[in-house]
């Protein structure tokens, strides 16, 4: 019987997570086919079937993990024909009344229908579809290319009413209503008064009936809500681990610069008018290029540290790191030295489509000898970057903001478009001072924008 093992996707892969199986047991398999989703430490990517033939045992479930080269699932064989299924794999369903419960191991909710595989959604979303059985295909998807992520799921859960709420606190019992005292009967109010003897008492008052002050009933006093504990996806921890040994193990040292991106500007909305949106340059672009061509006049910065000594690498690949809902992947475009402006927008766009829509492989996110990170789109005006090993330096890209500034020497204030660039770098590799020059290259480059073209 054929085994199906975790593959090895990359050369520091120790384990995966199941995130989803395409086939279930008893389905047929052809070789080449997907198979099923797996999530490694640096992405979440479709396997492949090596044979065909019948899908016969899941080992592994969703959500659990296993060893590289573990068992995962099991064939029947390359024949194609059907091998007896698992007992709790295809439960058989009887025409008596009487027919057997389902196993207990069933989910309660209904899973949306098997023909939604088709459909672009992130992993977690349609984690989520499944545990609270939507079909995806009533989703409007939010993302790329219209791919459903989470918070499209949410949004849908929220619009039919049907998203998990906290447990409402039980309303206080009502208060005992008191009792009132009966009023005299009219037999005893009408009856006329007996003739005055010595011994006769007087008409009866109406007696009051001592009744108990009510009772303040308990308030409901609200439960704090229980913490909930998500486990760490193997990208998250990959993270975690990573830096962590950056931090504790590099020598960071800081170093800030101010843009003027006026003629940047101007330069990328002559360049993109009347292109199409997937061929437009953003102003990420134009960062990456100045870097390209100011590494090449800093070998040190596009380096990387040992004990044996510092590696020059004779080629630029630049890292775009890229968030995601799971966690934050640096898809890596190499040889930027050598590509034009136009070339590296395009290459840029196709890795980050690739990234958001699960499809990247392991080999487009290794090689990178420098980061670039922009939080620009966020608002963010200014932030440093910890360093990914075993790169020597991160470049931290910052917002642009209209801002008023005194125009060269004089004593004029004009409005312009400013950006801080802050750029983080292992000061075992290299010192401030050359940071600073670094820094001022790819200011020049940036302020004087032509040279991105001819460079």
């Amino acid at each position: 019987m054929p085994d199906i093992t975790m593959p090895k996707m990359g050369f520091d892969m120790q384990e995966g997570t199941i995130v989803r199986w395409l086939k279930k047991p008893g389905d047929i398999v052809r070789r080449g086919e997907p198979i099923a989703e797996i999530e490694t430490d640096k992405v979440t990517i479709e396997i492949e079937a090596f044979e065909s033939g019948v899908l016969t045992e899941i080992v592994v479930q969703e959500g659990q993990s296993a060893p590289v080269n573990a068992v995962i699932a099991r064939l029947n064989g390359g024949n194609g024909s059907q091998a007896p299924a698992p007992v709790a794999a295809a439960p058989t369903v009887s025409t008596s009344a009487e027919a057997s419960p389902l196993p207990a191991s069933l989910p309660e909710t209904p899973a949306p229908p098997a023909d939604v595989g088709d459909i672009r959604a992130s992993p977690l979303a349609r984690r989520l579809a499944r545990e609270y059985g939507i079909d995806l295909r009533q989703v409007r998807g939010s993302g790329p290319a219209g791919r459903i992520v989470k918070e499209d799921i949410e949004a849908y859960l929220s619009a039919r009413g049907g998203a998990p709420a906290s447990t409402p606190v039980s309303a206080p019992p009502p208060a005992p209503t008191p009792v009132s005292a009966p009023p005299p009967t009219s037999a005893a109010v009408s009856a006329p008064s007996p003739a005055p003897t010595p011994v006769s008492a007087p008409s009866p008052a109406p007696v009051a009936v001592s009744v108990p002050p009510p009772v303040p009933a308990p308030v409901g006093v609200a439960q704090p809500a229980a913490s909930t504990v998500v486990p760490l996806s193997n990208m998250r921890k990959t993270i975690s681990r990573r830096m962590i040994q950056s931090w504790q193990q590099f020598p960071h040292i800081f170093v800030s610069i101010e843009v003027d991106m006026g003629a940047a500007l101007t330069l990328r909305a002559q360049a993109n008018a009347g292109r199409p949106r997937e061929d437009q340059i953003s102003v990420n672009d134009m960062v990456v290029k100045a870097c390209a061509i100011a590494l090449l006049a800093f070998p040190n910065l596009n380096a990387s540290y040992s004990d044996e000594g510092i590696t020059l690498h004779p080629t630029v690949n630049i890292a775009i790191a890229v968030a995601l809902e799971s966690g934050l992947m640096a898809p890596v475009v190499v040889n930027c030295q050598d590509r034009s402006l136009g070339s590296i927008a395009r290459e840029t766009k196709r890795l980050v489509a690739l990234a958001r829509e699960g499809k990247i492989t392991p080999d487009l996110l290794q090689g990178g000898t420098f980061t670039v990170s922009n939080l620009g789109m966020y608002g963010i005006p200014e932030f440093t970057s910890i360093i990914t090993p075993p790169q020597a330096a991160s470049l931290a890209v910052g917002a642009i903001r209209r801002t008023p500034a005194f125009k060269d020497d004089s004593d004029e204030v004009v409005a312009k478009h400013l950006m801080i660039l802050t750029l983080s770098a292992d000061h075992r590799v290299t010192d401030g001072a050359e940071v600073a020059r670094f820094l001022n290259e790819v200011k020049r480059l940036l302020e004087q924008p032509l040279a991105l073209l001819v460079g």
